[in-house]
């Protein structure tokens, strides 16, 4: 009995130490990226607008982004992100749509492929940015790419 006892502790250890290694590897991207994107048509390629942003990864699978553009047209962004394998992530990112008289009309939802350099100190991706009317019908599409390098504050 004293043996079994000693074994299952063994194997909860182990199993405990994969489990941070393994989260270890898969929360690599959390932090702050300072990003460079270009938004592009995603049918002709031609560029459609450019500016940087923020971007935070943080623990559990959520984030924020914030565009260095005027925030009177969009709420704040939320997101969240998973693990794929290796390097790559997926994210998902929310913000709603305002007109110039504050009213609602509509959403934007960004779905991005993201993978990290092996030191994770840079990251790149792409994706597709999906706007939606405050109906919910879908009516314009463009496809986002960025790179960052994560902010250290120096």
């Amino acid at each position: 009995m004293l043996i079994a006892l000693f074994l299952t502790q063994g194997v909860a250890y182990a199993q405990t130490g994969n489990e941070q290694t393994s989260n270890a590897l898969h929360n690599r991207i959390v932090g702050l990226f300072d990003v460079d994107v270009v938004v592009t048509n995603c049918a002709t390629g031609a560029t459609l607008a450019s500016f940087r942003a923020l971007h935070k990864y943080e623990l559990g699978g959520t984030g924020q982004v914030v565009p260095a553009t005027s925030p009177v047209g969009l709420s704040e962004h939320s997101m969240i992100w998973s693990h794929i394998r290796g390097n790559d992530y997926r994210a998902a990112v929310k913000a709603f749509r305002f007109d110039a008289a504050g009213n609602n009309i509509g959403w934007i939802i960004i779905r991005n492929d993201v993978s990290i350099s092996g030191d994770a100190n840079s990251y790149s991706g792409y994706g597709i940015a999906e706007v939606y009317n405050s109906a919910g019908v879908l009516i314009a599409a463009s496809c986002p790419s960025f790179t960052g390098t994560r902010f250290t504050g120096e």
